[in-house]
Order: structure tokens, then C-alpha cells, then sequence
């Protein structure tokens, strides 16, 4: 699914015309990455939760010529999803 298919579905689903919708959605999208970038959570009940993870600096060897390669430390965001919308998925 595109933004466009869910711009148009909530539109439809909504009282809300495709430019609102549209609005609304990439106000969304930059609250969620301005509070993630920001260090904080994003839960949405019964549909999950997305949070910014630390990996620390590392070290790794290359299997296939034993060269040492470093790797930087980063923070990367994570989704755990909501159990009914596990369940959604699932069919249960």
C-alpha cells in the first residue's frame, strides 16, 4: 500500500477530503521521526510501539579474508507490534 492508497482509504473511511488527509499524514509521519530523532517513544494502542535503540561501537572479522573491520556505534528504531494486531494478522 502507497501513501496514495492510504490517503485515499482514509479519505473515503473519513470525512475528510484527499488534501487533508494528506496533510494530516505527513504531519504524522514528521511528528513520529521528529520524536524518535528526539529520543522518545511512539505507542499507539492496538497497534504497536516504535523506539530508538543504541547498537555500541563493535568490532567484526571478515569470514572470507580475516580482515578486522569497526563498525560505529548507531541508533537504530525498533517496532514491536500490539498483540491485536498480531492477532488481526493472523487471523485469530
Amino acid at each position: 500500500m502507497t501513501n496514495k492508497d492510504i490517503i485515499q482509504s482514509v479519505s473515503q473511511k473519513s470525512a475528510l477530503t484527499k488534501q487533508a488527509t494528506e496533510r494530516l499524514l505527513r504531519s504524522t509521519v514528521q511528528i513520529i521521526t521528529e520524536t524518535l530523532n528526539d529520543g522518545g517513544d511512539i505507542k499507539l494502542q492496538h497497534f504497536g510501539s516504535l523506539e530508538v535503540r543504541s547498537h555500541q561501537a563493535r568490532s567484526i572479522v571478515n569470514p572470507r579474508n580475516g580482515q578486522k573491520t569497526e563498525i560505529p556505534a548507531k541508533d537504530v528504531w525498533t517496532f514491536k507490534a500490539n498483540t491485536r494486531l498480531k492477532e488481526a494478522v493472523n487471523g485469530n
